[in-house]
C-alpha cells in the first residue's frame, strides 16, 4: 500500500516541467518556432505576476505588493501581443486563461487595460471563446466583476483555501472568513456563468471536523466547480522557510501524521453525495453544470503565453521566460521583461525541444492527468503506434490504475487518487535529470 509521502510527489498537469527548460545555444525567432506550426485552435494564456500577499505554500512565478513597475509591465504585455500579431496575423484562438499571480490584484483601470490588450491587440475574442481568470477574496471587487462580465469571461476561480482563520494563518495567508464570504457571494450574484472555489487539505491542525466545515461552507454557494489541492511544502516558499527557522531555533515542531489521503477520500465521498461529480483528482464539478465544449485539444494544438512567467507550446518546442520562486530573482526577471522591445520579443532564448519520446510522454500525461481521457485511435493516428507498445502504459493497466472503454482510456477511481504519483512516473530520465540539476533561485 502506498504511503502518503509516496503518493504526493508532484502536480503534473503539464510536461515537461519548467525546471527542465534551459538557455538555448542559439536564440530562435518566432518565425522559426511557429512558422510550421498549425496556428488554428490555439490556447492563449496571459500571466500577471502580482499578488496582494505571497501565500506560504506558493511557488508560482509572482511577487507580492510591488511598489512600482506594474504599468511598465502592462505596457510590455501590449508590445509582446503586438509582436505576435504582427508576425502571425492568422492567429486563431479557441480558449484562454488569465492567471498569475492574481490578475485581480490589478486596479480596475489596469485590469481593463490588460483585458483590452488581450482582446483587441492579441485578438482573443473573450466574448466568444471559453476563458477563465484567477482571483482572490481580498482583490475582487464590484468594479472588477463588472469588467469580467463586460469582457465575457466565463469562469472565475477564487482561492479560499479554508474557511477557518487559524488554518489560513498556518498557510501563511491570514484571511478573515467574512471577507472570503463577501467576495464569494458577490461572484455568486454576478452574471459570470461559472465559479470555482479552491480548498486545501493537509493544513497543520486541520481535523476531519474542520475539513468538513470548510466543505459545508463551500457547497452552500453551489459553485460550478470545487478544486481540492493537497498541501505541498516546496523549496523557497514561506512554509519551507518557516519550518527551517523553527528548526534553527530548536523550536519543537509538532509531528503530525500525513493525513492528506484520508482528507481527500473524505472530501471525495462528501462531494459525490452532494451532487458533484469527480472530473480529476482535484476537480469536482456540479452535476447540473453544462458541459464545456471547445475545439482546442491540448495534445494537438499550440499555446501562446503572454507575460513574464507564461509558457508557450508548439508540438516540438516549449519556451518561456526564466523561472524563479524567490522574490529577488522573480522581481529581476519581471523587470527585464518590462524593458523588452518588439525585437526582443521576437527572439526566444529559453526552452526545451521535445523529441518523439517526450512528445509521447506529454501526450500520456496531458491525456490522463487532470481530468483528461486518452483516445487510442487518435494516439495511433498521431504517432503511428499503439499505446500498448509502451511498458509505462501496460504497467498502469496491470496495477488497475487505468480502465478501457472502447477506444477511450482513463484513470480508475484508484488511479485518480494517485495522479500526483502517476504523473511523475511518466517523466523521462532526461527530464528528471534536468529538473534535479536546476538551480532554483
Amino acid at each position: 500500500m502506498e504511503k502518503d509521502n509516496q503518493i504526493y510527489q508532484q502536480y503534473a498537469y503539464s510536461y515537461p516541467h519548467k525546471l527542465a527548460y534551459r538557455e538555448l545555444v542559439k536564440p530562435l525567432s518566432l518565425q522559426e518556432v511557429w512558422g510550421h506550426q498549425n496556428r488554428d485552435n490555439l490556447f492563449a494564456y496571459l500571466h500577471i505576476p502580482y499578488c496582494e500577499m505571497r501565500c506560504g505554500f506558493c511557488n508560482l512565478f509572482t511577487i507580492s505588493n510591488p511598489k512600482e513597475g506594474v504599468n511598465q509591465y502592462l505596457a510590455a504585455l501590449k508590445i509582446e501581443a503586438q509582436t505576435y500579431k504582427y508576425q502571425f496575423p492568422d492567429l486563431q484562438f479557441e480558449a484562454y486563461a488569465i492567471g498569475g499571480g492574481t490578475p485581480t490584484y490589478l486596479h480596475a483601470d489596469q485590469l481593463a487595460d490588460m483585458l483590452e490588450t488581450f482582446r483587441d491587440v492579441l485578438g482573443v475574442n473573450t466574448n466568444k471563446q471559453y476563458g477563465s481568470i484567477e482571483s482572490s477574496p481580498k482583490s475582487i471587487s464590484k468594479e472588477k466583476i463588472e469588467l469580467i462580465e463586460e469582457y465575457g469571461i466565463n469562469r472565475v476561480s477564487i482561492g479560499v483555501q479554508s474557511w477557518i482563520e487559524e488554518e489560513t494563518k498556518h498557510l501563511g495567508r491570514p484571511q478573515q472568513p467574512q471577507e472570503a464570504a463577501k467576495a464569494v457571494q458577490s461572484l455568486v450574484e454576478s452574471k459570470i456563468p461559472e465559479l470555482n472555489i479552491d480548498l486545501i487539505y493537509g493544513i497543520k491542525g486541520q481535523t476531519e471536523q474542520s475539513w468538513l466545515y470548510s466543505l459545508l461552507e463551500t457547497i452552500q454557494y453551489q459553485p460550478t466547480e470545487i478544486y481540492l489541492y493537497p498541501l505541498y511544502t516546496r523549496p523557497l516558499t514561506g512554509l519551507e522557510k518557516m519550518n527551517a527557522l523553527q528548526a534553527s531555533k530548536s523550536v519543537e515542531m509538532t509531528s503530525e501524521i500525513d493525513n492528506r489521503l484520508a482528507r481527500y477520500r473524505f472530501a471525495r465521498e462528501f462531494l459525490l453525495s452532494n451532487d458533484y461529480e469527480q472530473v480529476s483528482m482535484r476537480c469536482f464539478r456540479r452535476l447540473d453544470a453544462p458541459i464545456i465544449e471547445s475545439d482546442y485539444v491540448s495534445t494537438r494544438d499550440g499555446m501562446i503565453g503572454i507575460g513574464a512567467g507564461a509558457r508557450s507550446y508548439t508540438n516540438t518546442f516549449h519556451y518561456s521566460s526564466h523561472y524563479a520562486v524567490g522574490r529577488k530573482a522573480t522581481k529581476s526577471i519581471i523587470h527585464g521583461y518590462s524593458l523588452k522591445n518588439d525585437e526582443d520579443f521576437n527572439q526566444v532564448h529559453y526552452g526545451i525541444h521535445l523529441d518523439k519520446e517526450e512528445q509521447v510522454r506529454r501526450y500520456f500525461i496531458k491525456s490522463l492527468i487532470d481530468g483528461g481521457v486518452l483516445n487510442m485511435q487518435k494516439f495511433n493516428k498521431q504517432f503511428g503506434r499503439s499505446i500498448f507498445d509502451y511498458s509505462i502504459i501496460n504497467d498502469l493497466f496491470d496495477k488497475k490504475w487505468l480502465k478501457k472503454d472502447g477506444e477511450i482510456v482513463r484513470l480508475t477511481v484508484k488511479g485518480m487518487e494517485l495522479e500526483d504519483q502517476i504523473g511523475p512516473s511518466l517523466f523521462s530520465t532526461t527530464v528528471n535529470d534536468l529538473m534535479s540539476k536546476f538551480q532554483l533561485a
